[in-house]
């Protein structure tokens, strides 16, 4: 709410957290450009007797304040506006966030030194972490820099005219047919992570969602596994991605495999009973599989397979199934995907010789 006081020689608005302000003209500067101060109160009545103040006593030198940095008035915005009113997973997710501005060049910059293109800088370097991430990072921080013009902190939101990169589309990589064989055979010997690989390769889930399956989602007797939660980078679980609980059955091979390494268990297929593995730490076993998937190649004078990345399973699965001739309608059901674009984009099948055996298989002619 904005207006004049009564005597017309300054204006009064109210502030997002209650506060009154009242700006107000004090006189001119060497170029003649008009100088206006805020006095803030909970009332009128206060922000008049604090400027009544300042005219009888005079602007006095004051003591040389510490000015906020980015990270320092992250922290306070943090405390003082979001701690009270939003849910901790949120909050979690808030302070994820800021963690990764905090590690940026920016977070050590002043609030009145940040510009539009040191924001787009930070964006930019963030580039291999999904879109939705930037998006969240360009909210916390556009709220922080208007809450922050709110309290006279700055008078510029440097976020406003940020660019947010598109990280480049590149082609998706998947393991070869030889290479995933190779994979699933060795992963039915790994005794530390081979379940883990095998599940992966054989229902095309996502490693979020790998990390929050639990063995009571598992349905021996059908063969099927339950898809309804998701950790996220933060560590919270929450709903699958699209928010849908989907339903994926196993081929017999992988059931009976799974009846004899988790019937009768309980707890987290990786992790523990009542705890469940990290981001870096799924990784991190991840990578150690293929360090021992590799020395057992090189044993037996195979080459050995260039790790993708955890996500590189669920394009083999994807691509894999295509090949053999799989209903893309079927396959969106299993990948848990909105729309058939979005299954096309997982799936490998352009060469020639796949495309030649699809049609031979489908062919009206038998």
């Amino acid at each position: 709410m904005k207006g004049k006081n009564k005597k017309g020689s300054g204006s009064y608005r109210i502030l997002k957290n209650g506060t009154i302000c009242f700006t107000v003209s004090v006189g001119y500067d060497e170029s003649g450009k008009r100088i206006r101060k805020s006095f803030f109160g909970k009332t009128e009545s206060e922000c008049r007797k604090q400027h009544q103040k300042f005219i009888k006593e005079g602007e006095k030198p004051k003591e040389k304040t510490t000015e906020h940095t980015l990270t320092s008035w992250i922290d306070t915005w943090l405390t003082v506006y979001k701690q009270p009113k939003v849910e901790d997973s949120t909050l979690k997710d808030y302070n994820y966030i800021a963690s990764h501005i905090k590690e940026h060049k920016i977070g050590d910059m002043k609030l009145t030194e940040v510009k539009p293109i040191d924001i787009t800088a930070y964006f930019s370097s963030k580039i291999e972490l999904s879109q939705s991430f930037r998006k969240r990072s360009k909210f916390l921080l556009n709220a922080a820099f208007e809450t922050a013009i709110d309290n006279d902190l700055t008078d510029k939101n440097p976020v406003r005219r940020a660019e947010i990169a598109k990280k480049p589309e590149t082609e998706k990589e998947a393991y070869t047919e030889a290479e995933a064989v190779a994979i699933v055979n060795f992963a039915k010997t790994d005794k530390h992570f081979g379940l883990i690989m095998y599940i992966l390769l054989n229902s095309g889930i996502r490693a979020g969602e790998m990390r929050a399956l639990s063995i009571d989602r598992i349905n021996f007797d059908e063969g099927y596994i339950t898809i309804d939660r998701s950790i996220k980078r933060s560590g919270e679980i929450g709903k699958p991605k699209n928010g849908k609980t989907r339903y994926i059955p196993l081929e017999e091979d992988a059931t009976e495999l799974l009846k004899e390494r988790l019937q009768g268990k309980t707890g987290y297929v990786v992790g523990g009973k009542d705890y469940y593995t990290t981001h870096s730490g799924f990784r991190g076993r991840y990578e150690c599989f293929f360090k021992r998937l590799n020395l057992f190649l090189e044993g037996k004078g195979e080459n050995p397979i260039v790790m993708k990345s955890p996500h590189s399973t669920r394009h083999t699965f994807a691509s894999e199934r295509t090949k053999r001739g799989m209903p893309v309608a079927i396959l969106m059901q299993i990948m848990g995907h909105s729309s058939r674009e979005m299954t096309d984009h997982y799936t490998h099948v352009g060469d020639i010789e796949t495309l030649t055996e699809a049609v031979r298989k489908y062919s009206t002619k038998k």
